[in-house]
């Protein structure tokens, strides 16, 4: 099945953008079969650490292939557990996984929480690819905006640019350092909690999962008072 393999995503709002304040990174999923005919398996990575991912896949009568994901994120250090489910289908002249998210299998709304939508495209594209929003409000000029920025970050990033790592670490102390406040200490206010949300979502899976182990293994060895 070519909906099989290596997909990467984001959660969106109800409107396709980018939930405010939402602290939820890229995610990727990585499609195999199951035991059982129809049914499918994944491990994937997010700024939530690890987590699993079942599901099935079917055909409607216009032969779209129809995909449902049940994602479960495990309890960990900073999180609680959570299971979200994703209803869509195979997108073949796009290559892409697009429906809805929600928390229950159960919503009585068929649009859910949200939009979510998967790509193939690499996650280092994919953190400027615009929103499900963008592309409905202007579609080229999007993607016009998009091209020009990957090609400069891949300039920056061949030739070893200062600016390129400069800005990887002022990401990852913005999301490390607000993180560990947003989880266990001092309040963030509106704009740091705006600050890390978008920090976030700029960050690869890769690299959100590393720093979520990073704020877990500082809040492991910091003393609580209570």
């Amino acid at each position: 099945m070519r909906s099989l393999g290596q997909w990467h995503g984001y959660f969106y709002d109800a409107e396709g953008a980018p939930e405010a304040n939402a602290v939820d990174s890229m995610i990727t999923v990585v499609l195999e079969p199951a035991e059982v005919e129809n049914e499918v398996k994944a491990s994937g990575w997010s700024s939530r650490g690890r987590h699993t991912t079942t599901g099935s896949w079917s055909k409607d009568e216009n032969d779209i292939v129809k995909i449902k994901l049940k994602m479960s994120f495990r309890l960990g250090r900073l999180w609680f557990p959570l299971h979200l489910v994703f209803n869509g289908s195979f997108d073949s002249n796009r290559d892409a996984l697009t429906g809805f998210w929600d928390y229950s299998d159960d919503s009585e709304n068929p649009t859910g929480s949200g939009r979510m939508e998967f790509r193939r495209l690499q996650p280092r594209y994919l953190a400027l690819y615009p929103s499900i929003k963008k592309l409905l409000d202007n579609k080229p000029r999007a993607l016009w905006k998009f091209a020009i920025a990957a090609v400069l970050n891949d300039v920056r990033r061949d030739r070893w640019s200062w600016s390129y790592f400069s800005e990887r670490r002022d990401d990852r102390k913005t999301v490390i350092s607000l993180a560990i406040r947003h989880f266990f200490g001092s309040p963030l206010d509106e704009g740091e909690r705006r600050k890390l949300s978008v920090a976030t979502q700029h960050l690869t899976s890769a690299d959100a999962c590393f720093y979520d182990s990073i704020v877990g293994r500082q809040r492991a060895h910091t003393c609580a008072h209570t």
